[in-house]
């Protein structure tokens, strides 16, 4: 580490050169008197603006007494009472600083530099998100900037006890990353754990943000099954903390991280909870339907068309009326495959084109294949209601892989048929059952079973009828939701 000299000239050199400034527009320098000694502000281009005159006055009326005896201090106190300030004794750590985007302060005659964090920020409005709306509730969301969405969730949990530690990560680009949770709920071994893990991250930066960090996190990458849940809402993340659970939030990202995820907490909607219990219940039932059919009524439906013999007389019907010119499981792998295409495509074109490219497709995958004989009509029904089954999955990560394990199934059930099928089953079920999210059981509260936790899973309780206790599966310190009736 280089440490600051006394020298003005030879330390502006130094971060001008470490910054590149001769070839970088953005970086400036702006160089005054303070107290009639030079001083030089040096910082980023955008990031300060209408603080800058500011700060400059401020500085400007400095007078030389204030320097003659610990100067920098006297600076803090006396003329930047109202900024965020820290100082730093090293240029490597002014580097830092000023990539961060704070302005650095430095005086002629100093070992210490200023930090001034007068930063402006740019980014998203707080929208509701694409992929997690509702018809109730808030309708704001995360943005690209980490403190914005740090403070969403403040607003939620006026609580003392909502720690929000910050790390760098990355050794060339040096990025925030808050680690959010309760002190007095979440599990102490948890949260020394996971950050150990983001301690020991060694990348050169995180430009894909969040997702670099859950590589390093989750560590499996054979494993399908997502093992955080993503989210942009800061509801979402209030209540999962009040679980236990620990959230990572990313700079230059609006999407959070919440861990430990089981598969339940990937299948749950905040849908579900905006409604009265019944209807409630009704959803988050038929979320749960919709994943099973999604994963299992087209291969089901190809394994009796394959073998008829599996079927009673009584649900013969079932089987095709025509099997077309291409057998059947090739049809099933390449509706699967076209249905995949398209909402791929759906995604690179423009908003104003996803709705035609969406007609094209259901006429191409539909109608049109169906009258050249590339389908039979029962093919195009039974994709299209495990397609509709997929959409219904508010976990985006988990819809996915449904999808994988789907086509897995199919292509074992094309080959092999009920031997295929019962195979590809129990590995499925395997995966499941001996995942693990940061130690926890994928399939909790199932295994290991836990009624009073699965039962506010699959039915949408009342405030009121909710169990007093916080499940023991997350470890908590504070086990009680109500902690004031301990007191009466």
């Amino acid at each position: 580490m280089k440490e600051l000299t006394k020298n003005l000239d030879h330390n502006l050199d130094y971060l001008q050169d470490e910054l590149h400034a001769d070839l970088s527009f953005d970086v400036l320098t702006r160089t005054f008197d303070v107290g009639n000694r030079k001083a030089g502000l040096i910082y980023l281009d955008g990031f300060i603006k209408d603080q800058l005159i500011y700060i400059l006055n401020r500085l400007l009326d400095v007078e030389r007494k204030d320097l003659s005896v610990d100067a920098i201090q006297k600076v803090l106190d006396k003329h930047l009472p109202y900024y965020e300030v820290s100082t730093v004794t090293t240029l490597d750590d002014a580097v830092d600083e000023i990539l961060s985007g704070p302005q650095v302060l430095l005086i002629d005659g100093e070992t210490e530099a200023i930090v001034i964090d007068g930063r402006t920020w740019m980014g998203t409005s707080p929208d509701e998100p694409e992929l997690e709306k509702s018809t109730r509730g808030p309708g704001d969301g995360f943005v690209e900037t980490m403190l914005f969405n740090v403070q969403m969730v403040r607003r939620r949990l006026r609580d003392p006890e909502l720690v929000t530690e910050v790390q760098q990560v990355g050794a060339r680009s040096k990025n925030d990353v808050a680690m959010l949770y309760i002190d007095d709920i979440v599990d102490p071994g948890l949260v020394k754990k996971i950050k150990n893990k983001i301690k020991k991250i060694k990348v050169d930066g995180l430009p894909m943000a969040d997702k670099t960090i859950e590589d390093f996190l989750t560590g499996d990458n054979l494993n399908p099954l997502p093992k955080v849940r993503y989210t942009e809402r800061p509801d979402i993340v209030s209540a999962h903390l009040l679980e236990g659970k620990i959230c990572i939030i990313v700079d230059n990202s609006p999407t959070a991280l919440i861990l430990p995820a089981t598969f339940f907490d990937q299948v749950q909607s905040l849908e579900d909870y905006r409604q009265p219990p019944l209807p409630g219940t009704y959803l988050k039932l038929l979320r749960l339907f919709a994943t099973g059919v999604s994963l299992f009524l087209p291969v089901i439906w190809l394994l009796v068309a394959l073998q008829p013999e599996l079927l009673p007389e009584t649900l013969s019907f079932i089987g095709p009326k025509e099997t077309g010119q291409i057998p059947l499981g090739i049809q099933f792998i390449i509706a699967s495959l076209g249905i995949d295409f398209v909402r791929m495509a759906s995604f690179q074109v423009p908003s104003a084109l996803a709705t035609s490219l969406g007609i094209i497709g259901a006429l191409l995958l539909g109608d049109f294949a169906a009258k050249v004989g590339l389908f039979v009509p029962e093919t195009i029904i039974y994709m299209a209601i495990g397609a509709i089954g997929n959409f219904a999955i508010s976990g985006f990560e988990l819809a996915l892989t449904i999808k994988l394990l789907r086509f897995i199934l199919l292509i074992l059930v094309t080959s092999f048929k009920l031997y295929g099928f019962i195979i590809g089953t129990v590995a499925i079920v395997a995966l499941f059952v001996f995942s693990k999210s940061f130690g926890i059981s994928y399939l909790w509260p199932l295994i290991p079973f836990d009624w009073n936790a699965l039962k506010s899973h699959i039915i949408r309780q009342s405030i009121l009828d909710l169990s007093h206790r916080r499940p023991n599966i997350h470890s908590p310190k504070d086990s009680d939701r109500y902690p004031e009736d301990n007191q009466e």
